[in-house]
């Protein structure tokens, strides 16, 4: 199912600025669930390919990282808004708010495509276009899969945070409340445009690029914005109690319903699932924006893995590698899950702290100095 391919383009704990609610550190706890939910797609696929377990099996856990990918787009819905808030109508504002999003993206990410093309067995069948494509983040097929990602796959995600961004960017220049008004509508008219071009029950992978950018996954973005909105209107002492144990009990609930639904014959996430995986996703990302009490060491864990989740989304499928190359699947096919999920949030972890927050710090002051 190419919907597996994941990024989301997770944020860092630094993109949130301090507020009455101060640092989300429940949406950061989300943050690492969800990174890992696409780590357990991708392994249990890996296992699925090698007949190890039950494709079926294989296939509904593989539908747990699209569950990922959406609270992904929520929460960037959210976090983008909350910090432009007060920046429409400010050209200077606007400048700064789309060279610290080339920033946040593009480093990590190329580090990432390098180490891919460097490493891949099949480094001489890339063309450079595929290359150029991949760098800039363009929707280009490569090979014949017929799925328009990068050579990262799971980059995918990432087209659609550079569209946002730009969508965003264009509603900066206005007054908030027109601005706003004109980011919603841009979404929601692609997302109708692309009905026309390409059914929303459609069973197969867009094609051409305006099926493409017209997906209707763009409206996750909007339900973060929506969030942003609500968090300004309701009052600071709102609060959700014991949110980090009501995070996992919907992840339990999306793991029953995953379990127990027919699957549906389709390389695409199809209705009811994907309205399922939408309200669980909003759900989530709601408690986690409105919890206030911290919990114990799991969560401080969870949180921890949140702050590394983008290093952990791009290079997890390395780590896959590497397990592959150890035969640890012949071993034990859970073993070889169980290690994907601990490596990878490992070594995501020292990823974000020796190289994704060292070179972030580097490029914010040299490119933001006085901006």
């Amino acid at each position: 199912m190419a919907v597996m391919s994941f990024d989301a383009g997770p944020q860092t704990s630094a993109d949130a600025p301090a507020s009455g609610r101060k640092r989300l550190f429940h949406l950061q706890a989300l943050r690492g669930l969800a990174a890992s939910l696409v780590v357990l797609a991708h392994s249990t696929d890996s296992l699925a390919k090698r007949d190890l377990i039950a494709s079926t099996y294989a296939d509904r856990l593989g539908i747990s990282g699209y569950f990922g990918v959406a609270t992904f787009f929520i929460i960037s819905g959210f976090i983008i808004f909350k910090t432009s808030a007060e920046s429409f109508g400010q050209a200077r504002a606007t400048a700064t708010f789309v060279l610290k999003r080339l920033i946040r993206i593009f480093p990590v990410y190329w580090l990432a495509t390098a180490a891919f093309v460097a490493l891949s067995p099949h480094r001489g069948e890339f063309t450079l276009t595929d290359i150029l494509y991949s760098i800039f983040l363009v929707p280009h097929e490569i090979g014949a899969a017929g799925d328009m990602h990068p050579l990262v796959g799971q980059g995918w995600t990432l087209q659609y945070e550079m569209l946002f961004y730009v969508i965003f960017t264009v509603g900066l220049l206005l007054t908030r409340r027109t601005g706003i008004a004109l980011i919603i509508a841009a979404l929601v008219g692609l997302v109708g445009i692309g009905a026309v071009l390409m059914p929303l029950s459609a069973t197969t992978e867009p094609l051409t690029l305006p099926q493409y950018w017209t997906r209707p996954i763009l409206l996750l973005f909007v339900v973060g914005i929506a969030f942003g909105l609500l968090e300004k209107w309701l009052p600071v002492t709102f609060t959700v109690p014991r949110p980090f144990a009501l995070m996992l009990a919907i992840l339990a609930v999306w793991f029953a319903y995953s379990m127990a639904y027919p699957l549906e014959a389709s390389r695409l996430v199809q209705f009811p699932t994907v309205l399922v995986v939408w309200l669980l996703g909003a759900a989530w990302v709601f408690v986690s924006i409105f919890g206030r009490s911290r919990g114990g060491w799991t969560e401080w864990l969870a949180e921890r893995f949140g702050d590394a989740s983008y290093s952990v989304y791009l290079f997890h499928t390395f780590i896959l590698s590497v397990l592959l190359r150890l035969k640890l699947q012949d071993f034990s096919p859970l073993l070889f899950v169980a290690a994907a999920l601990i490596a990878s949030n490992l070594f995501g972890t020292a990823m974000y702290r020796l190289v994704e927050r060292p070179v972030l710090r580097t490029f914010r002051r040299a490119v933001l100095k006085g901006a």
